[in-house]
């Protein structure tokens, strides 16, 4: 079982690096585009040099956002648990209370998986399982 999810868990993390070389490599591309429009256009203060430096500029920056969001989210983790503010993150299921009992009192919540057959992370565990005791009281 293990095996299987460490398989899903490295299958995902290999799209999201073949999205992020896509995204780089476009952003790229388009830097290059502006460059050379740059340097060949004759005049750039003109309605043709401003949409070409422009709307490629802006396109390359919003293909950079995901990647550099990735990067900075990574990054403030690493420095958070470096701080011990947070601790790193855990795989098992939620742990929800049973009712108003003392702490002892905690029940595992259901693990839940998406309909690809993947674990759902533990906050939506823990938040189905508060959900499902409201529904019930």
């Amino acid at each position: 079982m293990t095996a299987l999810a460490n398989t899903e868990t490295s299958g995902m993390k290999n799209e999201q690096a073949l999205l992020n070389l896509v995204c780089v490599v476009g952003a790229v591309g388009l830097f290059a585009f502006v460059g050379y429009n740059l340097f060949a256009a004759g005049a750039v203060i003109s309605t043709d040099g401003l949409f070409f430096t422009v709307v490629p500029t802006v396109i390359a920056f919003s293909l950079l956002a995901m990647p550099a969001q990735q990067f900075l989210s990574r990054r403030l983790e690493k420095r958070r648990i470096a701080k011990g503010e947070i601790t790193a993150a855990t795989a098992g299921p939620a742990r929800v209370s049973a009712g108003a009992g003392p702490a002892s009192t905690y029940r595992t919540a259901p693990a839940l998986k998406d309909p690809k057959g993947r674990a759902l992370p533990a906050d939506v565990n823990r938040m189905v399982a508060e959900m499902q005791k409201a529904e019930r009281q």
